[in-house]
């Protein structure tokens, strides 16, 4: 009987220690996709400036800024 109860105590902690290294690579997957979501955010903001100076370019308001200078 002792040796079934050290064995489940054995398992016990060797499942404990799993569970532990899981949570910490969650936490680190979870810091990742935060930095591709950073990222990929930085990439669209700079999709819509580059369209907003291209469309700013063809409407003539850089040639009117250039005159007022």
């Amino acid at each position: 009987m002792d040796d079934k109860l050290n064995r489940m105590q054995l398992q016990l902690d060797k499942h404990t220690s799993q569970i532990g290294k899981l949570f910490s690579k969650i936490d680190d997957t979870n810091l990742c996709i935060q930095k591709i979501n950073t990222s990929l955010l930085q990439i669209k903001w700079g999709v819509f400036g580059a369209f907003a100076w291209y469309i700013i370019g063809q409407v003539g308001i850089l040639e009117a800024m250039r005159l007022a200078i």
